[in-house]
């Protein structure tokens, strides 16, 4: 197995994602709504400009990014394409989506987190984001373990996955 990159990200609201910072409408409205927020990251996923889902809880994670599966069996996972337009890929939560989301002059990355990315070649790529935990289980501790493997592969197709709600989200 390749490793891409490890990286670290703190989530104090359950949802983390991936984006091409170059292509990503951010702004939405200074007092958006949280399905006017939710309906933009809906078509901005549907764009191949994020990829988005429920952690299920908040918590420091950690994202193993690679270029083939490890033999850990995920408890979930799914698959999603993204295009790559200036040479990198940013791992982002929800506080900096709804930062860049209120503010005008906010932008993904932010600064805080703006070393979270990994460098690939510019085109379009197959995401397949594991879930190596049950969210369920309440004994789980996530410290010191990759959380989330992210596996990175050139798409195939052309075709784009159409989705109507955040990845792993259930309301």
């Amino acid at each position: 197995m390749q490793n891409l990159t490890t990286l670290t990200i703190k989530d104090d609201s359950g949802f983390l994602g991936i984006v091409n910072a170059d292509t990503y409408k951010s702004f939405v409205s200074e007092d958006w709504e949280l399905s006017q927020l939710f309906n933009h990251f809906i078509d901005e996923i549907n764009n191949d400009h994020l990829i988005l889902w429920a952690t299920s809880s908040e918590n420091v994670w950690t994202v193993n990014f690679v270029s083939k599966p490890s033999e850990i069996k995920s408890f979930r996972e799914f698959y999603k394409t993204i295009e790559v337009t200036s040479g990198k890929i940013f791992l982002t939560n929800y506080e900096d989506l709804t930062m860049a989301a209120q503010y005008s002059d906010e932008k993904i990355p932010t600064k805080d987190n703006a070393d979270l990315c990994i460098d690939l070649d510019n085109g379009r790529y197959e995401f397949q984001i594991r879930q190596l935990f049950d969210p369920e289980d309440n004994n789980y501790e996530p410290k010191g373990q990759v959380n989330f493997e992210i596996v990175v592969q050139a798409a195939t197709n052309e075709h784009s996955q159409h989705i109507d709600k955040v990845f792993w989200w259930t309301q």
